[in-house]
């Protein structure tokens, strides 16, 4: 069997969801869910709210979710 297919992207978040799970958006405007992996979540002690970019990996068969792998830039709240 072949590796894995992974596309990776950086994105937008626009919403909560729940404490994992959260609404992104890329840069062409196309809108999904992006969530931290269970076995991240307690030790990465990332904290999101809508603005934060994040880098996302994406499954080329399924667009509509995709796992969150790197915070790339929290910006300020106004």
């Amino acid at each position: 069997m072949r590796g894995k297919e992974i596309i990776v992207l950086d994105a937008e978040l626009t919403g909560v969801i729940d404490m994992r799970a959260f609404r992104a958006r890329l840069g062409n405007g196309y809108e999904f869910t992006a969530f931290v992996p269970r076995e991240k979540w307690p030790a990465s002690g990332w904290v999101f709210h809508p603005g934060a970019r994040v880098r996302v990996s994406l499954s080329p068969f399924d667009m509509s979710c995709g796992e969150i792998v790197e915070v790339l830039k929290i910006e300020a709240e106004r």
